[in-house]
């Protein structure tokens, strides 16, 4: 069965909106409840984790969901908040590094990209299971000189840190001919992310290296 795009996101975002307010009704109920006489311990950790709860879907409906911004279309700034949530309680360090802002603002990276990146943020996560760092780039290239670097938005992100790895089964989901029928639920998102890429006419690349993992696209 062939499933369109846009229905698909539009699926996500539904659900991931109706989870958020749940989410943020727990939040609610907690703050008052702790005002009243309760185990401090127990309330600090369900409040805990109904917010990493509420974060990590609001991720997931940026990266995932129609549109994915809260006034409409999804932000490089949303994005890089959004991302910040997610790695809130994750063991590597997530740096987004100051030239994104002007390399990716006023709509040079488009709505896809931004959320192909967010998939790439979480790839990174995923290739260091010991901890490390996921530092992610995007610079504007122009190629003035003839010498075949290419022009274009160029995004990457670098996973560095002890044992980091591209687990065998992410590599699959990131082969542009994988065949739909051996995605699982635990590479589904590589796929997209290479879905999403090859719709801005491009090729999202990994390479890995000891200790250290780089995901990187060229966008036109």
């Amino acid at each position: 069965m062939d499933v369109d795009v846009r229905v698909t996101q539009l699926l996500c975002s539904r659900l991931c909106h109706d989870l958020v307010g749940a989410a943020s009704a727990v939040n609610t109920g907690l703050e008052f409840v702790s005002e009243d006489s309760g185990d401090p311990e127990a309330l600090g950790l369900l409040q805990k984790s109904a917010d990493r709860m509420t974060r990590r879907l609001n991720f997931f409906r940026g990266a995932l969901g129609f549109g994915g911004g809260r006034q409409g279309p999804l932000s490089l700034g949303e994005a890089c908040e959004l991302a910040h949530g997610w790695y809130a309680d994750a063991k590597p360090q997530l740096h987004w590094n100051s030239e994104m802002t002007a390399a990716g603002e006023n709509g040079a990276l488009s709505v896809p990209g931004i959320k192909m990146l967010m998939l790439m943020t979480l790839l990174g996560e995923e290739c260091l299971a010991r901890g490390g760092d996921v530092d992610v780039h995007v610079v504007a290239l122009d190629d003035d000189s003839g010498g075949g670097g290419g022009t274009g938005l160029g995004v990457a992100v670098r996973a560095a840190g002890p044992g980091a790895r591209l687990a065998d089964d992410l590599a699959a989901g990131l082969n542009p001919s994988c065949p739909p029928d051996t995605l699982t639920a635990r590479n589904v998102h590589a796929h997209w992310a290479q879905c999403i890429a090859h719709s801005q006419a491009a090729f999202l690349e990994s390479e890995t290296a000891p200790d250290e993992v780089r995901f990187a696209v060229l966008l036109p």
